[in-house]
This record gives C-alpha cells, sequence and structure tokens, in this order.
C-alpha cells in the first residue's frame, strides 16, 4: 500500500472516529444537559411558585379550615344512615291526634337506600362519602290543619327531606282529609360521620309484640275469650254508647264510668277520636278517656280494664257519628273491649293505634 493510501485511510479514520464521537457521545451529552437545563427552569419556577404559595400558608390553611365547616355545615343537613329504627320514630314524630292537628298514619312504607352519589375524598388519607336516598310512601288521614302542620314538621324537621306527591281526598262528611304522600329522605355515610341512636323504653324478650311483654296476660289467658267477651257487658270499667247524633234525647257519643259527672260526650254528626289513656301513678293504675280537651280521669282496682261499647245502626245516610279508639297502655294491665250492636255495614266503632295489651270482641 502506497504512502498516499495510507494517509487516505488514517482521514477517513479519524472522520469515522470524531463523528462517532459526536454522535454517540457529545450529542446525547448536549440533550442531556439541555433536558437538565429544562427540568432546572420547570424547578425554578415551582419552586418560586411554591414559595410565594409558602408565604400565604396561614391564610390558606385558615381557608381550608373554614371551608371543612362550610362542608360539615351542609352535610350535618343529613343523617349518617337511614336506620329502619330511625324511619320508624320518624313516622311516629308526624302523628298528631289532639285538637285540630289531627294526622294519623295509616301505612307507611319503608324504602330501602339506595346510593345516588359519592363524595371523593379531598386527599389520599381521607375516605370520600356516599349519598344515599329512600322513599317513604304514607297513607294518612286527618284535618286540613293537620295536613299543613305535617309540611310545617317536615320543612322544619333537623334534617333535609322533600315530598315528592301529595295526593288529598275531602270527606265534607265527617270534614276529614285522606291521601297519600311520597316522601323522600337522605342520608350521607362515610368519613367520622356517626349514625343516630334510638332510645325506646321498651323492655326486651317480648315473644309477640301485639300481646305484651313478660307477664301480660294473653289471648289464650284471657276469661273473656270462652263468651267472646258476652260478660263485659254487664260487668265493664267504661261504657261507650253510641246513637243517632240527630235525636234530640241524647247525645251520639257518651262515655262514662258511673254517675253523669263521669260523662264525657260529644253531640256533633261526625266521627271522632277517642283516646283511652292507662298508666301508673304514684303506684296506682290511672285511667283516662277523652274527647279533645274533655276527659275523665279515674282509678283502676282490678287487674284488668273492661270497655263495654253499646252501638246502634244507622238510622239514615244523614246518620254519621262514630268514633275512633286509640288505646295508650303504659302498663301490664290488659284493656278488653266488647264491642255490641254496631252496623254491619257502616260501623261507627273503629280501633285506632294502640300500645300495651288490647283485644276486642
Amino acid at each position: 500500500m502506497t504512502k498516499s493510501n495510507i494517509k487516505i485511510l488514517l482521514v477517513l479514520a479519524t472522520i469515522a472516529i470524531l463523528g462517532a464521537t459526536y454522535m454517540y457521545v457529545f450529542k446525547p451529552n448536549m440533550e442531556d444537559k439541555e433536558a437538565i437545563e429544562t427540568e432546572i427552569s420547570s424547578l425554578e419556577t415551582k419552586l418560586a411558585d411554591l414559595k410565594a404559595k409558602d408565604a400565604h400558608r396561614d391564610e390558606y390553611l385558615a381557608e381550608i379550615e373554614t371551608n371543612k365547616a362550610y362542608f360539615n355545615e351542609v352535610v350535618n343537613y343529613f343523617p349518617a344512615t337511614l336506620d329502619q329504627e330511625i324511619s320508624v320514630m320518624f313516622i311516629k314524630g308526624v302523628e298528631k291526634d289532639k285538637g285540630n292537628l289531627q294526622f294519623d298514619v295509616n301505612s307507611v312504607g319503608l324504602g330501602k337506600p339506595g346510593l345516588f352519589y359519592t363524595l371523593t375524598g379531598t386527599s389520599d388519607n381521607e375516605a370520600g362519602y356516599q349519598c344515599y336516598s329512600a322513599s317513604f310512601p304514607i297513607a294518612y288521614e286527618g284535618s286540613y290543619e293537620g295536613l299543613k302542620d305535617f309540611v310545617d314538621y317536615i320543612m322544619a324537621y333537623k334534617y333535609r327531606m322533600n315530598i315528592s306527591n301529595f295526593n288529598i281526598a275531602y270527606n265534607a262528611s265527617d270534614d276529614k282529609y285522606t291521601g297519600s304522600i311520597t316522601l323522600h329522605a337522605y342520608c350521607v355515610s362515610g368519613g367520622d360521620r356517626v349514625a343516630d341512636t334510638v332510645s325506646v323504653n321498651v323492655e326486651n324478650g317480648v315473644y309477640n309484640p301485639f300481646l305484651g311483654g313478660e307477664g301480660a296476660t294473653t289471648q289464650d289467658s284471657s276469661s273473656h275469650d270462652s263468651d267472646n267477651g258476652a260478660s263485659i257487658a254487664s260487668d265493664h270499667d267504661i261504657l261507650v254508647a253510641l246513637n243517632n247524633a240527630n235525636n234530640d234525647s241524647t247525645d251520639g257519643i257518651i262515655l262514662s264510668s258511673g254517675g253523669s259527672d263521669t260523662f264525657v260526650t260529644n253531640a256533633d254528626n261526625e266521627v271522632v277520636d277517642v283516646t283511652i289513656t292507662v298508666e301508673e301513678t304514684d303506684g296506682k293504675n290511672m285511667v283516662t278517656y277523652a274527647i279533645g280537651d274533655d276527659s275523665y280521669t279515674m282509678e283502676l282496682a282490678d287487674d284488668e280494664l273492661t270497655v263495654y261499647v253499646e252501638s246502634s245502626d244507622r238510622v239514615d245516610s244523614a246518620d254519621t257519628n262514630g268514633v275512633k279508639v286509640k288505646v295508650a297502655n303504659s302498663t301490664d294491665v290488659p284493656v278488653f273491649i266488647k264491642v255490641e250492636g254496631d252496623d254491619t255495614t257502616s260501623p261507627r266503632f273503629e280501633l285506632g293505634s294502640k300500645t300495651g295489651v288490647v283485644k276486642v270482641y
């Protein structure tokens, strides 16, 4: 090989080495340098922003606490759960049976809560919240003032609810309103929210809640079962007389437990609410029967309370009076009611709500 060819090869080798050095050493280093400089610039910008924010750290922390308070204020409009026990107590609270604010719940459906929204947590360490709703279809009867009072009760209730449907039918003959309501309730669970609790003064271990607790008289043990309560007609503590309200000789509804001084009466030609309350006071079983604000209280000496309802057939379509009897019995004394002579097609007697041991013959 000639010297000139060797020189050419050396020049080509040198060029190749330089090219390789540029491509595989210099250029990557320059690209890395540019990337590092870009990252440094970005970090410096972020650092400057963080320093500016850090200068307002106390302000931001105060705003966070303020916003948390706002959030909790809104969340507190809703309970943590929609337990059926709580729902039952709520429905119980809407019932009114005094004065003109009458509102009775005939039936209610306890809807199963369904998830409709999820609130995610504000950080990895904070759990989210689940929002549930449930519907409560309610069948009711009551007075016009009672319906308005129900709406006020819902509007003023401590938790947020809404009424999506309100049907009203008016019966002019007894000035009563009936219908149905669809009520929606909501809850927000999750986080550190604590469910409400219900405290009910009822003994545990009741085998049949419709007959009372331990020691209460049962249907099988009643001495009145053998004659279907017929003996109550001749031996009773309270007499309820139901007659035509349009006659001139006597009031249509008379409750008594002896002489005329024990009378509680009503001459209106309508169905009225009669309340019989049995409660222990100073070691004595006291009985109060009432129509509205008119009442009479007596001491019960026996170990049972017997009520004889002496009813009658309706005279005509204008004869519309009757009673809806509600028994509030907080003692272990059984209450037995015998109804005779009632109109078979349009009874004057109706048993409403009851607590304790109550049986009608």
